[in-house]
């Protein structure tokens, strides 16, 4: 096993977010976290990423425990993330805002940086081609403008690129096909089998149902804050309290 939630739970004030959720994502796992809206799906993420601590439970990362670690600490570590809303720096260009994810795993310090030293320009180089492969590799390669330029879906893409620059032993994908066409969401499902083949461990938050269901092997279901049910694709379509928490349940 890679990631580990163990008895996580999240509290804001007196609203119970999340209540003792735990599961285990296995190293080249594409693993779905799925549920209605207002879950506390979202919420996991950012416990996992330390952008909100846990009230209680604890969350290990190849054996390391997360909490109570800064989120640059968590990156370095190996875990990296796009966001349901996206996140780009619109005043970049769609090659800078993937250098801005290279950037973390640069060793140049500070001092470097200033007097541009053969270390720094080399590092910075390397940098670049990397962000330029990221670029072809999620299908972006021919863009050269400002990230606010894109299209939406073409944001989704780059923003991936920006969180594989930081090369990362696990990516967090958050509601990735959101906003996509039919068309879009079919590439896009084929950009995640590519990244998972890379070696990759993926864990996403989706609500399109055939997304999920035809790309992860294991699936967990969050609803009001618990976890239903988690299983295989199959388990989780047969489950009479995923299928009440999605459709209602009529009186008797």
């Amino acid at each position: 096993m890679i990631l580990t939630l163990d008895q996580v739970g999240k509290d804001f004030g007196g609203l119970k977010a999340l209540s003792d959720v735990s599961f285990t994502v296995n190293q080249g796992d594409i693993f779905g976290i799925i549920g209605p809206n207002g879950a506390g799906k979202t919420t996991l993420f950012n416990l996992i990423t330390a952008i909100f601590p846990p009230t209680h439970g604890r969350i290990s990362f190849k054996g390391t425990e997360l909490v109570g670690l800064k989120p640059y600490k968590i990156t370095a570590l190996g875990i990296a993330r796009t966001f349901q809303n996206i996140r780009l720096f619109s005043n970049l260009t769609v090659l800078e805002n993937v250098m801005v994810g290279a950037h973390t795993r640069m060793k140049s310090g500070v001092w470097r940086g200033l007097w541009q030293t053969p270390a720094q320009k080399h590092e910075e180089k390397a940098a670049r081609e990397r962000a330029k492969d990221l670029l072809n590799f999620v299908g972006i390669e021919a863009i050269t403008d400002l990230s606010d330029s894109l299209a939406y879906g073409q944001q989704r893409r780059l923003e991936i690129a920006r969180a594989l620059a930081v090369e990362p032993d696990v990516l967090l994908l958050d509601e990735p096909a959101a906003g996509m066409n039919e068309s879009e969401t079919e590439d896009l499902m084929h950009l995640i089998r590519q990244i998972r083949d890379m070696g990759k461990t993926i864990v996403l938050i989706e609500h399109d149902m055939n997304l999920v269901m035809n790309i992860c092997n294991r699936l967990a279901v969050i609803n009001f804050g618990l976890k239903i049910a988690e299983g295989t694709p199959a388990d989780i379509q047969a489950n009479s309290e995923v299928i009440e928490a999605y459709l209602g349940k009529e009186d008797a």
